[in-house]
């Protein structure tokens, strides 16, 4: 579920005379295209609750985490998939 949430991208598909941006998990190849931001809540590893709008550059999948890029500061962090709370207002229930 956080892959659907978290990878989707946007692109620049145009109709007549008429462009439009459409979401999409695959994008096609030949067209402008940008990932989609996303707003994260999540604990990290010292127990602190960390939040805001990112966008996700890579995957560790045997790790179980990603890794992140805040849009307004900039900073790129490492968040643990079974840490995180909440993306685009749906709660995360991990076990």
């Amino acid at each position: 579920m956080l892959r659907s949430l978290c990878e989707a991208w946007e692109y620049k598909r145009v109709c007549g005379k008429h462009e439009i941006w459409v979401t999409s998990m695959n994008p096609p190849k030949d067209c402008e295209k940008r990932q989609k931001p996303f707003y994260i809540k999540y604990i990290t590893g010292k127990g602190v609750i960390e939040e805001g709008e990112c966008i996700c550059l890579k995957v560790f999948v045997d790790k179980k985490q990603r890794m992140v890029r805040f849009v307004k500061s900039g900073a790129i962090r490492r968040v643990r998939d079974y840490l995180v709370m909440e993306v685009n207002g749906i709660r995360i229930v991990t076990h």
